[in-house]
């Protein structure tokens, strides 16, 4: 039992506005690749330690399994780690995203099998999952047998739609939360509304989930955010109903992501934005009435100085306590003036 590599397929868009899903998954199995292993392949987390540092490999080692693939959509990743036994070898495992009922999706899945085995002389774990919503039933080995020659391989087989919706809302795992978004952005294609207030519910879950760390939190919310698209009105309305709870929280995430905000961020950052101008517009009027008023009231002061140095034989300093200004404001009004007082 050795180190893992994984890669990773991605199918076609389902919507009508083009959604980056094979850079979406990428992301979020880089991000909580633990977290996807333990969802899909609980037997082989088991195996794995997570300890040690995993590293996903450079394209360029898998290049020549994927040269037919131009033109489709993917999202593959391959991931070497350290197994719990401490062998230095490691195992491939390749992870399919595939969105179309091919019909020769096993071959397919048996030729990458194939090919990187024979360059890396590894044991390979192939792992295929299906995100799209087809109901035909996908093989899960590829046969084949010719006068006598036979090959049997066999790789295992995750299909999205397989998990039922219910254990996966209940479930405290966190790529559940990824699944059950992924079902939702397809059976949420033609409603809006639907997808809005699930979207709502998800992304409150998930930012009051105590469990779950800040960063993950912010991995699930950038790719439900991005996968579950909203129109203009209904990304403001969202916003404005996650923000008080990100404060309530006093999670961290709107510091942390000011640099690659995802769309709802992007909204609520805008509020702040314009909240902060609306009370710098108020406090800069507030100012300027309480500016005014106090220099209305410096005037109703200093011309009542003025006439009391003309008409009663006071000292300065007695008409600075009564007007309360100061001797020397007294003092600048008597010479201003040119008021000279009767002996």
């Amino acid at each position: 039992m050795e180190a893992v590599s994984y890669i990773m397929e991605e199918p076609k868009t389902y919507e009508t506005k083009a959604i980056d899903q094979d850079g979406l998954w990428k992301k979020i199995i880089s991000e909580l690749f633990e977290d996807f292993l333990l969802f899909f392949v609980p037997e082989l987390w088991e195996q794995v330690d997570f300890s040690q540092a995993y590293e996903f490999l450079q394209q360029e080692l898998f290049q020549e399994i994927i040269d037919k693939k131009k033109g489709r959509r993917y999202a593959d990743q391959v991931v070497k780690v350290q197994l719990k036994d401490g062998d230095e070898r490691w195992i491939i495992v390749h992870v399919e995203i595939q969105g179309d009922d091919e019909k020769d999706f096993s071959e397919r899945m048996f030729r990458y099998f194939y090919r990187l085995y024979d360059r890396h002389k590894q044991k390979i774990v192939a792992l295929a999952v299906i995100t799209s919503p087809t109901q035909t039933k996908q093989p899960q080995h590829f046969h084949y047998s010719y006068f006598g020659t036979t090959l049997h391989y066999k790789y295992t087989n995750r299909k999205i739609f397989d998990y039922d919706e219910r254990e996966l809302e209940q479930s405290n795992k966190l790529f559940s939360k990824i699944v059950l978004a992924t079902q939702y952005m397809h059976k949420t294609k033609s409603n809006v509304d639907k997808r809005y207030a699930f979207k709502r519910k998800l992304m409150r879950e998930i930012i009051r989930n105590k469990a779950y760390s800040r960063e993950s939190v912010q991995a699930m919310f950038h790719f439900i955010d991005y996968l579950l698209t909203l129109p203009p009105e209904l990304s403001k309305e969202l916003a404005n109903s996650i923000r008080p709870i990100i404060y309530e929280e006093e999670n961290h995430m709107l510091q942390a992501n000011r640099e690659d905000p995802s769309p709802t961020l992007v909204e609520i950052f805008k509020l702040e934005r314009e909240e902060g101008e609306q009370k710098g517009r108020a406090e800069g009027r507030a100012e300027g009435r309480a500016e005014g008023r106090e220099e209305g009231k410096k005037d109703a002061q200093r011309n009542f100085a003025k006439k009391l140095l003309m008409t009663n034989n006071m000292s300065v300093k007695e008409i600075a306590e009564l007007t309360e200004l100061t001797i020397d404001e007294v003092e600048k009004i008597k010479n201003d003036s040119n008021i000279i007082k009767n002996p």
